[in-house]
């Protein structure tokens, strides 16, 4: 699949970016607010961010719009953002990790993204929340964040080239979307430890990852999962509990729903909606 423009001589991409994939970062405590590092986190993000961007500009990226896809959607700074850059933040947005994107965009980057949920090795693995088990689609394949997110893209239109993160990332990311560029910033040893690249070697993989996907004559195509059921296993029953509230939510045991709706987007606004409730269940 070649790459389309939105406009004749206008290159817009859509990126979102997490905070666990990031080089630099190996321990939870880094992405959680309120932590003493976290302040150090969110300059690590920004570091990776700002190699992306200078990744986009040498393919001739004209616009991009950035997802502050980490928790509340309150770590990247934007002060000092260039002006061709639009950042989309905050917290509860109904595309989730996805807000902004549509289908005005001619690829999507995925940077500081980590392992689906029980990935051995994997640095800071999970899916979503600490609270989800497994994420299944049609009850077969398993899904993590990137291939979840990628196919909100694909209802757009809109092909994923790139992501970045571990080595088990990677190996994920191949595997979802065969094709895609990755560019591996660190090296997982277990789920709070890696073996950490410099960060100007971290910085040059990512510019040239992105540049590299961006020209590659070449693309992955848009993934697609409409009328594909999602099945999401919690860690407990009472998050089960919670989220079987959502209408439209099949309860299919004491951990698990089934979500069955006629589109990918509505499946996954409701997989959102979900997980939110899911959250105010008692620690």
């Amino acid at each position: 699949m070649a790459l389309r423009r939105a406009t004749e001589g206008d290159l817009r991409v859509f990126i979102s970016i997490d905070l666990e994939g990031c080089s630099g970062i190996c321990h939870p405590r880094q992405t959680v607010p309120g932590e003493p590092s976290y302040a150090f986190a969110r300059r690590l993000l920004r570091a990776d961010l700002e190699a992306v961007l200078e990744g986009c500009r040498a393919a001739g990226v004209e616009r991009a719009v950035v997802c502050d896809a980490h928790g509340r959607g309150a770590n990247l700074e934007w002060r000092d953002l260039p002006a061709w850059v639009t950042l989309v933040a905050g917290a509860p947005q109904s595309l989730g990790m996805m807000s902004g994107v549509d289908d005005g965009f001619d690829a999507a980057l995925f940077v500081g993204y980590h392992a689906m949920a029980g990935t051995r090795a994997a640095v800071l693995d999970h899916t979503f929340t600490q609270k989800v088990f497994r994420i299944r689609v049609d009850d077969a394949a398993e899904a993590g964040e990137l291939g979840l997110n990628a196919a909100v893209a694909g209802a757009f239109g809109v092909p994923v080239v790139f992501a970045s993160g571990d080595d088990k990332l990677a190996v994920e990311a191949s595997e979802a979307i065969p094709g895609m560029r990755t560019a591996v910033v660190k090296y997982g040893l277990a789920r709070s430890g890696a073996r950490l690249l410099a960060p100007e070697i971290a910085a040059e993989r990512l510019r040239m990852g992105v540049r590299e996907a961006l020209e590659a004559g070449e693309r992955p195509s848009p993934l697609a999962l409409d009328e594909r059921p999602l099945r999401v296993v919690f860690t407990r029953s009472d998050y089960c509990d919670q989220a079987a509230a959502c209408p439209g939510v099949e309860r299919i045991d004491a951990r698990s729903v089934r979500i069955d709706e006629p589109t990918y987007l509505q499946a996954y606004r409701c997989l959102v909606a979900c997980l939110r409730l899911a959250a105010t269940a008692s620690a």
